[in-house]
């Protein structure tokens, strides 16, 4: 059993987008570290929050929310096994 493809494509399309807002700093670059990503991700967690709780019913946003988290977490985990920088 795998992640559906198009969990994946979301993913990548959520990355570049992360990548061109943020100019290439993101939880992935080599120099951010740890306490920089769990920030982040701690950002994207609690807009699941939010979405759950003020946008609640709205099943888009929830999912978007939760593709950028999956995506935050995929960069970060990117850095650390893919890339060596831990």
């Amino acid at each position: 059993m795998t992640i559906d493809s198009t969990i994946h494509s979301l993913i990548d399309h959520e990355f570049a987008a992360a990548y061109a807002k943020h100019n290439g700093k993101t939880p992935r670059s080599h120099g951010v570290g740890d306490a920089t990503s769990l920030v982040v991700l701690v950002e994207e967690v609690g807009e699941v929050a939010r979405a759950m709780t003020y946008d609640e019913g709205d099943i888009d946003n929830l999912a978007a929310e939760l593709i950028q988290v999956a995506t935050m977490a995929a960069a970060w985990a990117e850095r650390l096994i893919v890339r060596g920088d831990a």
